[in-house]
Parts: C-alpha cells; structure tokens; sequence
C-alpha cells in the first residue's frame, strides 16, 4: 500500500474513531489506536475535511455540522421525497434544514432523473415559502432536542398545559421525537426526572429549553412502534386499550376497505353492504376528527362514552344551523361546571340534589340518621335555583346559596311536631362549606350565625318549585338519640347531657352531609375516583390469625405469658357485647398485637366495619403501622398523622400497582373509608369536635368501628371527660 493509500485510510479510521466516541479522544489515544505517533494524528487531524474541534484536550467532531456521505438509488431517493413531501404538506411551520436536505436530493438527482429533481426542489421550497409560519422559537427548540436526543444529554424545559396555560418546568429525557399527523406539529416523548414518568410534549407548546451536561440512557426495550402500536396518533396510556366498533355505510365501506387506518383494526362487510370496523385504541378521543370526517355515513357503535359524545355534537350542530327541532328536556338550573365546557353539558342542580342525597342517605345509616341526611342533601344547594347563582357560573360575584335550604325548611315545618328538625337541619345545612355555625340569639339581625343567616336577604330561590317537591319528605317520628349520662357529684344520680348528645347527632348529619357533598362534586368534575376496594373486617381477622400462629407453641416464660393473654383478649373479643374494655399489659407484653387481635375478633363478631388505633406520640405511630401494614396490606392501613410525607411516599415507586394504593390511601384520608386507620390522640379527638366539613367528613366513618387507644394513660387529664363523652357518643 503506498503512503497516499495509508495517509487516506488512517483519516478515515480518525473519522470512524471520533464518531463512535462522543465523548472524545486525545491525541495520544488516537495514536495508540492507529499505532502511529502523535505528531502524525497532529499532521492528519488539520488534513481532515470533517468538522473536528478540540477542548479541554480532546478531539471531537462537530456533530450538527457533520456531512453524512449517503449513496441511495433512484427509488430509494424517491421514497425519501416522498416522506419529505408527506412532512411539507402536513407541517404549518417553515422548516429550512429540511429544505437544504431535500435540495441537496434534488441536486443529486439532477443527471439521473431532472424531471424528478425539479420537482423535489418544489417541495423543498415550501418549507422555507412565505405561506408557511415563520417560527424561530419552535425551530430553535427542535434543534436543541435533536442534539439531546443524538448526545443522550437530558434538557431543562418549560411547557406550557393546553388546558390551563399553566408553564411548568420539567428535566426531560428525550427518547423519540415523532411528528403528529393531526394537529401540524412535533411531539418529543420521553422521560420527565425524577418520577420516571413517561411524557409527550408538543414542541409548540415548550416555552423555553435549556440543554444540561446530565448524561441520559435509553432503555434497551424502548420500542416507540410498541409504545404507539395502540395509539390512534401519538397519544398512549398505561391502560387497557379501548374497543371501537363503527358501522359504515355502503356508500363508503369500499373506501374504508381500500386503506388500513390501525394496525389493530378488522372490518366486517355486512349483508346489507355497510361496514363494521374493530380497533384497540389507546384514547379514542384523538381519533375523533377522523370518525367526524365521515359525516352520516359513520356510526359509532361502542364505546357507549363515545357514542354519547358524538350525539352531543350532532345536537350542537342541529341546533347551530337550525335544521332540527331536536326534542329534549331543557335544563335551566345548574349545581357545577367544567371549565371550557358547554352549557348543555353543566351538571343539571336537580341530579346532584338527589345524587348528593341519596349519596347521603348511605353515609348516614351506620349512625341512625339517614333519613335526615338525605333530606340535608336535597336541600344544601337550594340557594342554587337563584338567577344570581346561575349567573355566578358564568362568572358572576358570588352568591349566598347555603342558606336558602335552612330558611325554605323553617316556614315548611313552621308550627308542625316537626318543627325541630328545622333547628337542626340548618346547622348542616348552612355550613356545609364555610363549616357549622354558631346558633346565635333570636335577637340577632343579621350576620353568620344560624338566627343571624336566617335572617339575611338572599336571592330568589322559589324556582326550586319547578322540579322538587318539598311537601312529600318524609320526616322521622322520633329522634334517634339516648342523652349520655354522667355523674357530676358523688352519691348524687348521673346528670343528662341531652344537647351534648343533640350536637353529635347534628355532626353526623354534618358529616354524611358534606362527605357525600364532596365526593358527588368531585366525581362530576374530576370522574370517579379509586375509593374503597379494601378487605373487610373477617378477612383482616384471618389474615391476623395467620400471622399469630407464628406464636403457637412458645418455648420461653414471657412468650407463654404473651400466648396466654393473646388468647384471653381473643376469646373475650368474641363472646363479651360491644362497650367499654381495659387492656393492662406491661411493656413487651405484645399489646400491640393482642388489642389487634381482640378488635378484630371482636368487631367481626357484631358486624363493625374498621379497627382506629389512636396512638399518643408520632414517634411510635409509624413503628405500630409497619407492623400492621406487613400483616395486612398496605393497601388496607392508612397512616394519617401530620409526619406522614404524601408526596415523598408516591416517588418511592413508580408501580403502578403501588401508586393505585397509594391514590386510594390518599383518598381514604380525606374520610377515613378504610378498614384500619392508625391516627394520633390529636388527629382523633380533633376530629371529632372541629366544625369544619374538611375535618368532619371522617365522623360518619367512625360510627360503627372499633377504637383502640394505645397508652390511654397518655389523654389528658383535664380533657378526659369531654373525650370520653365524645366515645360515648
């Protein structure tokens, strides 16, 4: 081989060399490669044609300058244009380096084919035309995700949501960049830190971006055709895809058959000539324009979630051109809306009356006052019937509407036995946002308490007569209550506390009240959330009574001692009627266990729905709800006390089956719907005399249940009797 011949491979295996090394080589490491010395990689380094620079003493090829050498035939350059051409009609932004790439085909092709070069060289104009945006923005952020992704180095950026125009920032692992054939844009998809959540991001929509030196690795099962393979577009979940089945007319199931829209999808030509059309689809809302472009000649047949929106539109359009009277019920009261939604799809007032009541009704059973909470929850919202409250959906001031339920209810009951349910009704119903009221003094004019509101000038609400009918409640005859009894004086017979007992009576109508309240409004503004789900109470005993076998056959004195309590409090749990029970072990006498195991054996026994382990002291609560979430689940204890870390707890996993519990744990803080709480003295007895609907939504929940308190020496001497009382109750 000559030395030109020489000289000519080694700039070559340089080349090679700084391209497979992103991250440089030395002078001298190239040398010992290429078995040369380094003043000859010197000489050949400035003989090169490739961009090659140098920092921090290394040598590196410029990368977005780099001229790939590609030889292609005439077809496969055709194929080239051809999905060029696909990207210069779809895309609405001009593109200048996709312009120079197609010239330069064009130009290449220019001996061997000049009819298609010229052609190629018009679609290479219409990327840099003036019909198409000028963006420098967008074009810079595509160039900055392009060297990302090509160096594996992760990005900071700022995205702005469609939904709210909130921009928040993100530190992004770009895996794929895929352009969108609806809606003329880019998307990148890859990896947000440090959740490790898989995302999309519209390049339009990123604000700003900054490139990092913080190295990145794909994943070696990354597949984006196995990522999209469900999606319509680009839009994929972790969940089961959807069926969609259409049926298509005759006048166009030929066209249909003639294209493969979805690699999922299977047709059926039907006897009467139309078409019936199967797809797994990731989210069938993006391929919506699609089923729209059909017009009458498609018909959506399943999911049903879909079908009902398109019918939604076709009566928006009816209604928009005015060519149908479509029969309908019209709605004109309304309890909540969705931003951005129309008025026809606002939640009608009348459905979350009833749905918050009988919702209600439900809550309240366990402690005796469902009849009541269910006429609490049809009227809490009346005030809503008010052409002032219907005009605050639309963004007006707001409106008094929580006091018209209580004032409708005292000229209804007005010199009737059931006057007093009036009384009692407007404290719920009154507070069931700004939280239970004061009852005041009949003196009172105006103001917030209970005779103060009632009292007050409030909106016109008499339209409710439109769709309720208020003289068909039916009112309990007697109320549900035995006043405790204390002794106050030795010797001396136990006084009544009949308004002590009256007031927790009115907090469980509260409490039925606002929970069912909540939980309704969230489920029409956010959908239904992942409640419940949880064991219930025999099964939790048989998974402590498998736990405890362990324990068996105890070797020691202090275990047999443990062994024989264990039994005793079991044997106890299940013969003894519900009441008052002290357990007095001394420490390491497994009394956690044990009040466990009674609790359950117990509550299983007469048909209580969950065990509250009221611990004094946050320092011990956690060590007590390992333990109890190694017996039974996690997903069956929640841990709710003021150093539990929500947020730090959900980035510890990314599972999905885990971060499912951890929603329905979260959830199930909020109203203790749970088989087995672990809470403090604090949280518990808070709870239980706060006036707020936050605090008070879990009181209904405590009805019904076992309560253990660990270290009852630890209550307070001076709050005793008012906590007792309150257990009582």
């Amino acid at each position: 081989m000559t030395r030109a011949e020489n000289k000519i491979t080694r700039l070559m295996q340089i080349e090679s060399l700084l391209l497979a090394h992103p991250e440089g080589l030395t002078q001298a490491q190239l040398a010992r490669r290429l078995n040369v010395h380094r003043s000859t990689i010197y000489r050949n380094l400035a003989d090169l044609s490739a961009p090659i620079y140098e920092e921090r003493g290394r040598c590196f090829i410029d990368r977005e300058a780099y001229l790939v050498n590609l030889r292609l035939n005439l077809h496969e350059a055709f194929s080239i244009h051809l999905g060029a051409r696909l990207m210069a009609t779809r895309m609405d932004r001009e593109n200048p380096h996709a312009a120079a790439a197609l010239r330069k085909l064009g130009l290449s092709l220019q001996m061997l084919a000049p009819q298609i070069s010229r052609f190629i060289h018009g679609s290479a104009n219409l990327f840099d035309s003036d019909l198409k945006r000028q963006d420098p923005h967008f074009l810079q952020v595509l160039e900055k995700l392009t060297v990302a992704w090509a160096k594996n180095y992760q990005v900071q950026l700022w995205y702005r949501s469609s939904e709210a125009g909130v921009v928040k920032e993100y530190m992004f692992c770009p895996y794929f960049i895929e352009i969108g054939a609806v809606g003329q844009t880019i998307y990148a998809i890859g990896q947000i830190e440090p959740s490790q959540q898989m995302r999309t991001f519209r390049i339009d929509r990123i604000e700003r971006i900054e490139a990092t030196s913080q190295p990145y690795a794909i994943p070696d099962d990354f597949d984006p055709d196995e990522l999209f393979s469900q999606a319509w577009g680009i839009w994929f979940t972790g969940q089961e895809p959807v069926e969609i089945v259409l049926r298509f007319s005759q006048r166009v199931a030929q066209r249909v058959r003639e294209t493969r829209w979805h690699r999922t999808e299977q047709v059926q030509p039907q006897d009467d000539g139309s078409l019936l059309w199967r797809a797994q689809i990731a989210e069938p809302q993006e391929m919506m324009p699609w089923i729209r472009g059909w017009g009458a000649d498609v018909e959506v047949l399943e999911p049903g979630e879909l079908r009902t929106t398109l019918v939604k539109e076709v009566r928006r359009m009816a209604e928009r051109y005015g060519v149908a009277n479509i029969n309908k019920p019209q709605t004109r009261f309304f309890a909540h809306r969705r931003e951005g939604e129309d008025r026809e799809d606002w939640q009608p007032l009348i459905d979350h009356l009833r749905k918050t009541a009988e919702m209600a009704r439900d809550f309240g059973a366990d402690a005796n006052v469902a009849d009541l909470a269910y006429i609490a929850g049809l009227l809490h919202d009346l005030g809503k019937y008010s052409a002032e409250f219907q005009r605050r959906l639309e963004g007006g001031p707001r409106v008094d509407h929580s006091t018209a339920g209580a004032k409708e209810l005292k000229a209804l009951l007005k010199d009737t036995p059931q006057e007093v349910f009036a009384k009692l009704l407007a404290y719920p119903i009154m507070g069931h946002h700004a939280g239970l009221p004061d009852y005041g003094s009949e003196t009172d004019l105006e103001g917030s308490t209970v005779c103060g509101r009632l009292k007050n000038k409030i909106p016109n609400y008499s339209a409710y007569k439109s769709e309720l009918d208020l003289s068909a409640l039916a009112f309990p005859q007697l109320f549900h209550i035995r006043p405790l009894r204390l002794p106050i004086i030795p010797k001396k017979p136990p006084k009544d506390y009949f308004g002590f007992s009256l007031s927790f009576l009115t907090r469980m109508i509260y409490s039925a009240l606002v929970d069912a309240d909540f939980q309704e409004t969230e489920t029409y503004m956010k959908g239904a959330k992942p409640r419940g789900g949880h064991n219930d109470i025999p099964t939790l005993r048989e998974k402590m009574d498998a736990h405890l076998k362990q324990f068996k056959n105890p070797t020691s004195d202090i275990n047999r001692k443990r062994n024989e309590v264990l039994h005793a409090c079991i044997e106890n749990g299940e013969s003894k009627t519900p009441g008052f029970f002290s357990l007095t072990v001394p420490t390491g006498g497994g009394k956690t266990l044990t009040s466990m195991a009674f609790a359950l054996h117990h509550a299983a026994a007469h048909g209580l729905k969950r065990i509250i382990y009221v611990i004094p002291f946050t320092t011990i609560i956690e060590q007590n709800a390992k333990v109890f979430k190694g017996i039974f689940g996690e997903e069956n204890v929640l841990e709710h006390h003021s150093n539990f870390d929500w947020e730090g707890r959900k980035r510890e996993d990314a599972d999905n089956r885990t971060n499912s519990a951890f929603a329905k744990l979260k959830l199930a803080a909020e109203n203790w719907d749970i088989p087995i709480v672990v809470t403090t003295n604090v949280q518990f007895f808070e709870s239980l005399f706060a006036n707020r609907s936050s605090r008070c939504r879990k009181l209904h929940n405590i009805t019904k249940s076992m309560i253990i308190f660990d270290e009852a020496q630890m209550l307070p001497r001076e709050y005793m009797r008012p906590a007792m009382a309150a257990v009582w109750e």
